[in-house]
């Protein structure tokens, strides 16, 4: 699961919880007691609201610090992994990388390492892998 999509997941389930008590109170107004205010749990609730909306415009502005995409072209097939992430040098300009498959096309394939990517060229190379499992391959920077 991506990074932003981590995040909508969060903020949704915050924003249900957040308006669970208003949402109660309104489709349940005869168990209400009385002299209870519903004006005040508005308020309340359109409070934490925005601040719920603040807080996703941040975090989709400024989800945490991401490093510039990577390109690579495989010198293999793209295998399936333990999951982790690993960008290390084999030998030479060969780096074995190793992270969950975000995006796929027929001729390439991007690997998230966390806080960068890699664009991998396959080059001719086999991609069995599928979006959104761990993989690996060995592939030259460019």
């Amino acid at each position: 699961m991506t990074r932003p999509t981590r995040y909508g997941l969060v903020l949704l389930l915050a924003a249900v919880l957040v308006n669970l008590p208003l949402v109660h109170s309104t489709l349940i107004a005869d168990e209400r007691p009385a002299g209870s205010d519903l004006s005040t749990l508005l308020v309340v609730t359109l409070a934490a609201d925005v601040a719920l909306a603040v807080a996703a415009i941040l975090l989709t502005r400024h989800g945490g610090p991401r490093r510039p995409q990577l390109r690579a072209i495989a010198v293999g097939d793209v295998e399936r992994c333990p999951p982790g992430v690993a960008l290390d040098r084999v030998e030479g300009e060969t780096y074995l990388i190793r992270g969950e498959v975000v995006d796929i096309a027929a001729d390439r394939v991007v690997i998230e390492l966390g806080d960068r990517s890699v664009l991998v060229l396959l080059d001719g190379h086999a991609n069995p892998v599928g979006h959104q499992q761990a993989a690996q391959v060995r592939a030259r920077l460019v």
